[in-house]
């Protein structure tokens, strides 16, 4: 046990974002965890707005904004490009 243990010495995790611990507790408890990179900003957008439209989840401002820069890498948690607005 104490030879498997030292081996994991080396591997540190990266400290989890507020954004990816709300994408945890908020989307992952009806499916699975996906890769930000897996989809583009703009079906992130449209995949969160489609939870909140049918009542799949409730977020806040904040915690929309939050979720969405996890996603898509955007520090505003909204690329423009996805809705025009």
């Amino acid at each position: 046990m104490a030879l498997a243990l030292a081996g994991c010495k080396g591997l540190e995790r990266a400290p989890m974002s507020d954004g990816r611990r709300l994408y945890l507790a908020k989307c992952t408890s009806c499916h699975a965890e996906y890769e930000p990179a897996k989809f583009s900003p703009q079906v992130w957008v449209a995949n969160v707005d489609k939870m909140e439209e049918l009542k799949k989840v409730r977020l806040s401002p904040e915690e929309r904004a939050q979720i969405l820069q996890y996603l898509t890498g955007d520090p505003g948690g909204r690329p423009v490009a996805a809705t025009g607005r």
